[in-house]
């Protein structure tokens, strides 16, 4: 672990999700560390910005959280259409924010193939943070489908190929008490949709957090499952979507239009 990341919390910081309630995978690092939080889209519904809202209240940390409120199917639509403006735009906000706050480090979801907006947040860092001396950039792993055993997954932790890079945060007994605590009573629309897997996190594997130095964004590889790909290709069949975003014809075009 790097000093500046574990032992200074007064340092600027801004994490930037693309969906509220993603702060509580690093719940222990948001209660210690008090970074500003910088929300992109809506989560699908007003409901997971209030439990957000609600769950940082009681750290007192509401007047460090912005919603951008973006509708999902925007940057869905965006995706699909290669609506470049759209990605401009969400940059920009984040450069914004970063200059607001006068944030050293950000953090964001890592690239994980798990859905495409989660993903998108990385390049959108990238991009909003490119030509700014001395900020740095951190990711961290949040939720992928495990290679070798589809339909369980891999959660807050990078894959083996990324190991050696991990900076473990180690949280405290009251810290991973009042994560607990949070995953129980903050966030329901979070439970009925990832139940089982927040179920099945130990204390012991929620007690360490990871973030990892941010890199470009990779391809799918050994070590990946491409599961919205092949989740929307499903839903595509049965009825209940007409386009499937794919990595190859929609998503690496957004992120070749924000790496360059």
């Amino acid at each position: 672990m790097t000093s500046a990341l574990e032992m200074n919390p007064r340092i600027p910081r801004l994490l930037v999700t693309g969906h509220p309630n993603h702060e509580l995978a690093i719940h222990g690092f948001v209660q210690r560390m008090r970074p500003h939080i910088l929300f992109l889209t809506d989560g699908g519904g007003e409901a997971r910005s209030a439990e957000s809202r609600a769950a940082l209240a009681r750290l007192g940390l509401a007047e460090h959280a912005q919603f951008l409120g973006v509708p999902e199917g925007v940057l869905y639509g965006a995706l699909l259409d290669s609506d470049t403006p759209v990605f401009r735009e969400l940059a920009a906000a984040i450069r914004r924010e970063v200059e607001r706050v006068g944030a050293r480090q950000v953090f964001c979801e890592s690239v994980e193939f798990y859905n495409p907006l989660h993903d998108l947040t990385l390049p959108l860092v990238r991009a909003a943070t490119r030509g700014l001396e001395g900020v740095e950039v951190f990711e961290f792993p949040l939720i992928a489908e495990r290679v070798e055993a589809p339909g369980t997954y891999r959660v807050q932790r990078p894959p083996a190929s990324r190991s050696a890079d991990v900076l473990s945060f180690r949280l405290t007994k009251e810290e991973v008490r009042w994560k607990l605590r949070a995953a129980r009573e903050n966030y329901p629309s979070l439970c009925a949709q990832m139940g089982p897997v927040l179920a099945g996190v130990e204390v012991e594997h929620a007690a360490f957090e990871c973030f990892l130095p941010a890199l470009p964004p990779p391809p799918p590889g050994p070590g990946h499952v491409l599961r919205y790909e092949a989740r929307a290709r499903l839903l595509a069949r049965e009825g209940h979507v007409s386009r499937v975003i794919t990595w190859r014809d929609h998503f690496l075009p957004a992120v070749e239009f924000l790496e360059n």
